[in-house]
This record gives C-alpha cells, sequence and structure tokens, in this order.
C-alpha cells in the first residue's frame, strides 16, 4: 500500500480517507465471495483494472469528473524550471511586489506555514502531499492532506459572495465552459505566498485555474495570477496531475502538536501580520 510521504514536525495519523472512485468497484466493503488482489496499486473486484487512458469518468450532468486523489508538482520555486514544470522564467514585478519578494527572510520575520497558519491555494494545492477531489454536478469538495485543509467550491454559476471578508482561501467558484471548468478565487487576505520560496500575493489577487481531463489518469491545470499590486500583468503556470492509486491514503496532517512546542521555545520565528505599507 502507497502511504504518502510526510514532513519533518509534523505529526500525521492514518484515517483510512478512500473517497476516488473506480468504476464498477464498491466503496467501503469487499463484495461477498470475492478476493481482494492488487495490480500497480489498484484493487480488484472481480472487474478489469482502469485504462488510465481511457475517457474520463461522466457525471449525471454530463461533464467530465474530476474526482480522484492527486498527485501536483510541488510548487517550491514558481520561476525555476527544474522544480516547476510549465515555470514562469521571470515575475513581473510592481515596486511593491519587489519589495516584498526583495525583503522576504523567514529567519527574521517567520513564515505564515511554520506559525501554524493557514497554507493558502498555492501551497496546499501544489505542496508535497496530495488532494483529493470528490464532485457532483454543481460542486466540488477538495479535501487536502496539507494542514487538513478542505473546502468546498460551488460549480453551478453563481456569483461571488460580496458579504464575505477576506480570508486565507478567499471566495471560489465554478462555471463550465464546454469540458473545461473555471475555478475563479478572489476576497483574499494577502497573507499567504506564491510557493514555498515566498513569492509574494496581495490582497488584490484574483487567481483563475482551469481544469481539463482528458482522459481518466490525468487533468491538465492551469494556474493564473492576476494581482495589480503585486505584478504588472498577469501570468499563468501549467502543469499536469496524475491520479494515484485506489489505495493511497490522505493522511492526517496537524501542524500544531510540535510547531507549536517549537515556536515557544524560539526554535523558529513566530510569524505576526506585516503592517504598514508591507500590508498587502
Amino acid at each position: 500500500m502507497k502511504i504518502h510521504s510526510i514532513l519533518t514536525n509534523t505529526s500525521l495519523v492514518v484515517v483510512g480517507l478512500m473517497l476516488a472512485q473506480l468504476p464498477g468497484a464498491s466503496q467501503g466493503q469487499k463484495p461477498a465471495g470475492q478476493k481482494i488482489t492488487t495490480e500497480a496499486g489498484w484493487y480488484k473486484y472481480g472487474v478489469p483494472f482502469p485504462d488510465l487512458n481511457s475517457p474520463a469518468p461522466r457525471l449525471p450532468n454530463g461533464k467530465p469528473s474530476m474526482e480522484g486523489l492527486w498527485s501536483q508538482t510541488r510548487r517550491a520555486d514558481v520561476t525555476n524550471p527544474k522544480v516547476q514544470p510549465g515555470h514562469v522564467a521571470e515575475l513581473p514585478y510592481t515596486a511593491w511586489g519587489k519589495r516584498q519578494w526583495d525583503n522576504y527572510d523567514v529567519v527574521k520575520n517567520g513564515d505564515y506555514a511554520g506559525s501554524c497558519m493557514p497554507f493558502g491555494w498555492s501551497r496546499t494545492l501544489f505542496g508535497p502531499h496530495p488532494v483529493q477531489i470528490v464532485q457532483d454536478n454543481d460542486k466540488m469538495i477538495f479535501l487536502a492532506e496539507q494542514n487538513t485543509w478542505f473546502t468546498i467550491v460551488y460549480t453551478d454559476g453563481r456569483p461571488h459572495d460580496k458579504q464575505l471578508p477576506p480570508t486565507w482561501y478567499g471566495d471560489t467558484v465554478g462555471r463550465w465552459e464546454g469540458d473545461t471548468l473555471i475555478l475563479e478565487t478572489v476576497n483574499m487576505n494577502g497573507y499567504a505566498k506564491v510557493d514555498t520560496i515566498g513569492h509574494p500575493y496581495s490582497s488584490q489577487l484574483k487567481i483563475t485555474q482551469t481544469y481539463r481531463r482528458p482522459n481518466f489518469g490525468t487533468i491538465e491545470h492551469t494556474w493564473t495570477v492576476d494581482d495589480p499590486k503585486t505584478y504588472t500583468k498577469p501570468w499563468t503556470v501549467k502543469n499536469t496531475w496524475t491520479i494515484e492509486p485506489h489505495d493511497t491514503k490522505i493522511l492526517e496532517y496537524a501542524c500544531m502538536e510540535n510547531n507549536m512546542q517549537t515556536l515557544f521555545d524560539g526554535a523558529i520565528t513566530p510569524w505576526y501580520p506585516p503592517t504598514g505599507e508591507d500590508a498587502p
């Protein structure tokens, strides 16, 4: 059984969440009288193993389903082609954005993730841990191992909720254009970073994602950043996600168990929201 790798200073407990669907397989129990065997990590209940190049599964409304447990490309540095396929060679900073990047110092100022704050969309969706997607006609549910994060995104074309306050993950809504699902996120607090290395965002950020599933085994994904306070023009990263075997399990991620004591002991610098001219 494949168990995803874990991070240092993070206590992880197997929760046994197995929501990725295999066509024809029963969920939650073994069919009576059938022996479980495995091949390449997929469960077999007397039905053929999935062909990863076969057509994508469809929702009841006929749209392609993005449901499954997916591995992404880790966004350690969005500008480095060695660690980020579909990278952006040079980010188009504004003067404010360049100052945030030049002055980013986790030793001096701490990092919000190290202080167990929410990771934000980028560092969750492109972190080293997988993300489970559960989907029906009108919504997508993201279940992330990173920070045990979840969110529900309605994909029925509804507008953003203007009554919500700014948050780490903002307000995300979705719509379909043909077989491509488009998600748009606004109303973020601007504290999160693009990647582990610390490229900045501001509260003026709008994120547009596209999801296209050309076959059973892959999702083609784009991530477009439109943040006029930080960047002089929008920029886009493109990458491909690979479905995980059916017996891969996402784990419980509990930053507070070990990192809080590390903060109390002064081994890492506590993070505080930026103020003054550096406020996002």
